[in-house]
């Protein structure tokens, strides 16, 4: 959730992020506080900055961040969410690019790929990357349906 505040003189933004999945804290990510500020800069990059517990302190610790927008052409966006409470995985592919991030018994999982060459190409990934099942074939999903893929139940959150 976000929310413009001073939009006249320099464009600033109020962001809360809910971690609904958390590398740092797998187990309880709700727990994370996330809120930033953000300032468009002259170049058209966000610069977000703002305070949260570093990790490796403990300590609250003040940070900054520059988030790029990326141009992507596709013709389909594609996002689902595991079903179920536990356990929660998220997997999408936008055109040619999928990424995924989700927790598997208390470890998080992360895969980022791009289809090339009629194959899917890893570009990265952390943990078990086969509890974030990469996919092509989407025809006739749409919106609340529930597929599967890999053994493992998925709602489709979007798909056009």
């Amino acid at each position: 959730m976000a929310h413009r505040v001073n939009p006249n003189s320099c464009p600033l933004m109020i962001a809360k992020f809910v971690h609904i999945v958390d590398s740092r804290v797998p187990l309880d990510p709700l727990s994370v506080k996330d809120e930033g500020l953000f300032n468009k800069q002259e170049n058209g990059d966000d610069l977000e900055t703002g305070s949260m517990r570093n990790p490796d302190t403990g300590l609250i610790m003040k940070y900054e961040e520059v988030w790029r927008t990326i141009p992507i052409t596709a013709d389909k966006i594609v996002l689902l969410e595991s079903c179920g409470v536990t356990d929660k995985a998220f997997i999408g592919r936008i055109g040619k690019w999928f990424q995924g991030i989700g927790t598997m018994e208390g470890h998080v999982n992360a895969v980022r790929g791009e289809y090339v060459d009629g194959k899917w190409r890893t570009v990265f990934t952390i943990g078990n990357q086969e509890a974030l099942p990469y996919f092509t074939e989407h025809d006739g999903w749409k919106v609340d349906d529930e597929v599967e893929l890999a053994g493992r139940k998925w709602k489709v959150l979007a798909c056009e």
